[in-house]
């Protein structure tokens, strides 16, 4: 259930950031016109993304901090995960799309210590990806 949910979440959020903010995120048109752009966008960088973030360093960062407190059902390694997954996104991203990257990062986050595997959270990246190409272009 809450993992359709964080499915759905991924055209709802891009719709709203266009609705609210009306500026084009990124130009994912070359995507579509090159095959290996577009297999870095949805394929490689999603699983290689969630594999460093939350297959190691989320993973570090849980074991360091496995005392303090889960707000929310949100751990501090998810958090900290998230806002170095952010600050990552600033290198090709207008700022605030890659602000806005914060709340995926969470639900990936999320998912990554639900379900003990990175697999979930691989899966969620790869579709909002997907969405964001073919929503946005």
């Amino acid at each position: 259930m809450q993992y359709g949910a964080a499915l759905l979440a991924a055209p709802f959020f891009i719709l709203l950031y266009l609705f609210f903010f009306q500026e084009q995120p990124v130009d994912l048109s070359p995507f579509l016109n090159d095959p290996k752009r577009l297999f870095f966008f949805v394929l490689f960088y999603p699983v290689t993304e969630e594999l460093i973030f939350r297959g190691m360093i989320q993973e570090y960062i849980a074991f360091k901090t496995k005392e303090v407190p889960v707000y929310y059902h949100i751990t501090l390694a998810n958090i900290l995960t998230s806002l170095l997954f952010v600050a990552i996104h600033f290198i090709y991203n207008t700022p605030l799309w890659a602000i806005l990257v914060f709340v995926p990062s969470l639900i990936f986050g999320y998912f990554k210590e639900q379900y003990g595997s990175v697999l979930p959270s691989i899966i969620l990246h790869i579709f909002y990806n997907l969405c964001a190409l073919f929503i946005i272009h």
